[in-house]
């Protein structure tokens, strides 16, 4: 659970006596698992600050669920919405297990913006490392077979959720078939068979709905260069 703002990168460069000030526009929210905090086109303006707990941000097309990535503690949603001219969400945003969050007005974050210029630069900043997670992600849908596209989002998996145990590389995210499937435009049949090669060829074991990478080697050689600098990897390096 995230207590200071100064651990909130949209803040990096303010004083910690202004981050108290800032902590009073903020509003403690708590939003049970499944819950819906943003549908893509709806005109809303609340920001959100998420301290605890994991997201994920989609789009839906004729009723088929495409996940663009996940939100996680220390970052900011809707602050792009509200920098631009139109209040229309981006995409939709549900919560994938309980989610503690801090809510903020739109008008108090745009007062905020003309207060501390670091908010814009931040701002920026963490729109470029989207556009970076997007720009792999059409990679992985527009170039690369399913084996590689797998690969390849299990080692991002890895690398955002992974922990090293002594048996292996955990990747410390319960999520079913079906969900690693829409991340990747395959079928659920696809991604299923797939991992099930990863693992007759001792690549990956899956236990409990958490995946064990066994051989890292062999799997980052399946992944085709897709990242030639694997630290960008990581879906929030500020």
């Amino acid at each position: 659970m995230i207590t200071n703002l100064s651990d909130i990168p949209i803040f990096s460069g303010i004083s910690e006596n202004d981050l108290q000030q800032i902590l009073l526009l903020l509003k403690e929210r708590q939003f049970k698992k499944n819950h819906m905090l943003m549908f893509e086109n709806d005109e809303s303006e609340d920001i959100y600050i998420i301290r605890s707990g994991k997201l994920k941000i989609f789009r839906l097309h004729e009723d088929k669920e495409i996940v663009l990535s996940f939100a996680l503690p220390g970052e900011i949603l809707g602050e792009v919405e509200a920098l631009s001219l139109v209040n229309y969400r981006i995409s939709s945003i549900e919560a994938l297990e309980n989610v503690a969050a801090w809510q903020i007005k739109k008008t108090d974050f745009l007062e905020l913006v003309e207060q501390y210029p670091a908010i814009l630069r931040n701002a920026y900043r963490i729109l470029v490392e989207r556009t970076r997670i997007l720009n792999r992600l059409i990679r992985y849908l527009s170039l690369y077979d399913v084996r590689t596209k797998v690969a390849n989002l299990l080692v991002d998996f890895y690398f955002n959720f992974g922990d090293q145990s002594n048996d292996g590389y955990k990747v410390d995210l319960k999520i079913n078939q079906s969900f690693l499937a829409t991340m990747l435009g395959i079928t659920r049949e696809s991604m299923s068979k797939t991992l099930n090669e990863f693992q007759d060829e001792k690549i990956i074991e899956i236990r409990e709905k958490n995946i064990y990478i066994v051989d890292m080697k062999k799997l980052e050689s399946i992944c085709n260069q897709a990242e030639e600098i694997q630290m960008l990897r990581k879906w929030n390096s500020m």
